[in-house]
Parts: structure tokens; C-alpha cells; sequence
């Protein structure tokens, strides 16, 4: 490797380190801002006239980071249209449209959707790590992982209360895993292409993509069939395979 290409992946990996450290600074202020909804509009520490303040106000950012979102998604399209620089449009946009999200998210489900945002909110800053570090096969590993997680935690949680819902949250899950698969095999096809674009290194592991699937369908037949307590447990199984697959790549990165 010469004296350029040691520079330029110098280059790439700080801007990789960057970008992770956006994620990480935005999901903390993110975590703050539940920390307070928890404090004020769930638990009403401030009594019922805060809580009430704080009910329209999450109603109005809604809306307004949602034009918000609206308005920074042109700038960031026109910035790339014209062959410009759109990391700072299009960081804006992803921001504006996760306020939205959270807001929104919070606003209508409150408690469930506080705590809903409590975990995904440092989940969705750990796959950004993943994404930017590590080797795209381990990202869609993490993914389909992350989305088994999802899927038992909203089904412990609903199961009592909402019973349909709670199942309607499975097969919704169960559909974006079985897409993720239908990815794996068009990209194989494809040898890690789609369209011009490289998604996934000509040597990548196709064949623990696709354990990975399995391992996550499993894991939601379990829940489905099997009721709350096998949930449990299934949720213990992803989470022993998601750290057995990080240890995997992490020593393919050496």
C-alpha cells in the first residue's frame, strides 16, 4: 500500500469515526429528552398542567419537525443534484425526521412509547456504529437481529394488553426479516451489487446471512406459537447470537 492509499483509508476511517460520533452525540440528547418526557409527562413529577404543557408542545414539534424534515429532504436533493456536498442536509434531515418519529411516537403511545424509544433510540446508535465499521454482512446480521429484539420486546409488553396487536408486531417483523432475506439472495446474484452500487464484499459470507434469518424466524415462531415465556427465552437466544456474530467480524477486522 502506497503513501496515497495509506492517506486516503486514513481518510475514509476518520470520516467513518465522525459520523459514528454524530449518532452516539445525537442519540444522548435524544436519551436526555426522554429522560425529562419520563420525568414530566409520564410519571407528571411536575403535576398535571406540565404534563398538559408538555402534551401540546409534543404535538406542535411534531408537526413542525415533520416540515421541517419536508424542507431540509429539497435542500439535500437539490445539494445533490447539483453535485454538492449533502452531509450537513442530509444529517439534518435524518434529525428532523427522528424528532418527528419520537415525537410522535411519545405523543400517542406514551408509556409504551417512551420506553419504546428508550431502547431503540441507543439500538439505532449501535447498528450506525456497526454500519460505519464494520462489514456490511455484519450489519444486515445486526439488523435482522435488532429486528427479532424489536419484535420480543413489543410482544412481552403488548401480550397482556393488546393481544392483536401483539401479533400483528410479530408478522410485521416476520415480513421485513424474510425481505432482508430476499435481499441476501438478489445481492448474491448480484455478487454484492445493486445496481452500480457495491452493498457487500465480493467474499462476503453469504451462508451466515442466511443462519442469521433462521436464527430470527425461529426466534419469532417461538414467540407466535409458544406464548410469553418462550419469547424469553428467544430473546436470550438472539442476543447469544448477535454477540457470537460481533466476536466473528470483529476478528475478521484484524
Amino acid at each position: 500500500m502506497n503513501k496515497e492509499e495509506r492517506a486516503e483509508k486514513k481518510r475514509r476511517e476518520d470520516q467513518a469515526l465522525n459520523r459514528v460520533l454524530w449518532w452516539f452525540g445525537g442519540a444522548v440528547l435524544l436519551e436526555f429528552f426522554l429522560l425529562l418526557l419520563n420525568r414530566f409527562y409520564i410519571n407528571l413529577e411536575g403535576g398535571a398542567p406540565m404534563a398538559y404543557t408538555l402534551a401540546v408542545m409534543l404535538r406542535v414539534l411534531a408537526w413542525v419537525s415533520l416540515a421541517a424534515a419536508i424542507a431540509l429532504g429539497v435542500w439535500w436533493w437539490l445539494r445533490r443534484k447539483k453535485g454538492g456536498a449533502t452531509f450537513v442536509p442530509g444529517a439534518l434531515t435524518v434529525a428532523a425526521a427522528v424528532l418527528f418519529g419520537c415525537s410522535m411516537v411519545a405523543s400517542l403511545l406514551r408509556t409504551i412509547g417512551v420506553q419504546f424509544l428508550y431502547v431503540s433510540v441507543p439500538a439505532a446508535a449501535v447498528l450506525a456504529l456497526i454500519y460505519y465499521l464494520y462489514q456490511r454482512e455484519f450489519f444486515l446480521v445486526a439488523l435482522q437481529g435488532g429486528v427479532a429484539l424489536f419484535a420480543m420486546w413489543c410482544y412481552r409488553k403488548l401480550i397482556f394488553l393488546q393481544e392483536k396487536a401483539a401479533y400483528v408486531m410479530l408478522a410485521l417483523c416476520a415480513f421485513a426479516v424474510v425481505g432482508l432475506g430476499v435481499l441476501t439472495f438478489v445481492l448474491q446474484r448480484r455478487d454484492g451489487k445493486l445496481g452500480k452500487r457495491r452493498i457487500l464484499a465480493k467474499k462476503a459470507n453469504y451462508a451466515l446471512l442466511y443462519v442469521a434469518g433462521a436464527v430470527t424466524l425461529c426466534a419469532l415462531l417461538a414467540a407466535l406459537l409458544l406464548g410469553a415465556a418462550a419469547a424469553y427465552w428467544a430473546l436470550l437466544l438472539v442476543v447469544a447470537w448477535l454477540f457470537g456474530a460481533a466476536v466473528y467480524y470483529t476478528v475478521r477486522l484484524m
